[in-house]
């Protein structure tokens, strides 16, 4: 389905030759039949997408989202109960290295998981997703056909322009009526009386996370290339 996530999991600045990368999260696993693959059914491409080496991707950087859920703190005196974590970082990374599905199921297998810590009912955690979506997708997506990283901080930066428009409404219908104790009219008066503190929350939380991901990214993919060439060697000797 997406067959060159992971051969263009390395540096933003330059694109990895065709020769020089294996396709690693593909292959890995990709032991599907020729009549699959000619029949071209939904199944087929669903596993050739989630291979075992993407699987095992995704559950380490859900594993290690989840772990930054927990390290939140307050930024902003005004609204302490809006409060600033990381979690976002390997969706986003996922997104890049793995594919943009990938970054998606990353971020919605976190909230799912986290949705056991909280009072919510699994709202807050809808809105959580809903928020997220444009911010991984639109980057994600372009990454897969525009390399560089001066398109990659461009489309990066949309992605968080957007998430910011979209957090509006998701705060004013869901986020905080659900706060306030599920009292939709009472949750809306409250986000109306603060939504400019919200905004400038929710845009310092995805330029410090877009901008951690732009550090962080070219050594985690870099180990996501040495680590799938080793389960390749190890592969093919055991075939």
């Amino acid at each position: 389905m997406e067959e060159n996530e992971m051969k263009h999991a390395g540096n933003f600045e330059e694109d990895v030759s065709g020769a020089e990368a294996e396709s690693l999260a593909e292959g890995s696993g990709a032991a599907i039949d020729k009549k699959d693959k000619k029949s071209g059914g939904r199944g087929a491409k669903i596993k050739s997408y989630f291979t075992a080496t993407r699987i095992a991707y995704i559950a380490v950087f859900t594993a290690l989202s989840y772990a930054l859920r927990f390290w939140e703190f307050s930024i902003i005196p005004a609204v302490p109960f809006l409060k600033l974590d990381f979690s976002n970082i390997f969706p986003l990374i996922g997104g890049y290295a793995l594919g943009p599905v990938a970054g998606v199921v990353i971020g919605v297998l976190k909230e799912v998981l986290w949705m056991f810590f909280t009072t919510t009912m699994g709202v807050g955690e809808l809105a959580n997703i809903l928020i997220m979506l444009p911010f991984v997708l639109v980057p994600t997506i372009a990454y897969k056909y525009k390399k560089g990283l001066k398109s990659v901080c461009l489309y990066l930066a949309l992605g968080c322009v957007l998430q910011v428009v979209w957090s509006f409404p998701a705060n004013l219908f869901l986020n905080f009526p659900v706060f306030v104790g599920f009292d939709w009219q009472l949750g809306m008066n409250t986000f109306m009386k603060l939504w400019y503190w919200v905004i400038l929350f929710n845009f310092v939380k995805v330029v410090a996370v877009g901008a951690i991901t732009l550090v962080v990214y070219k050594p985690i993919s870099n180990l996501i290339k040495l680590t799938g060439e080793k389960f390749e060697k190890k592969r093919g000797k055991a075939a």
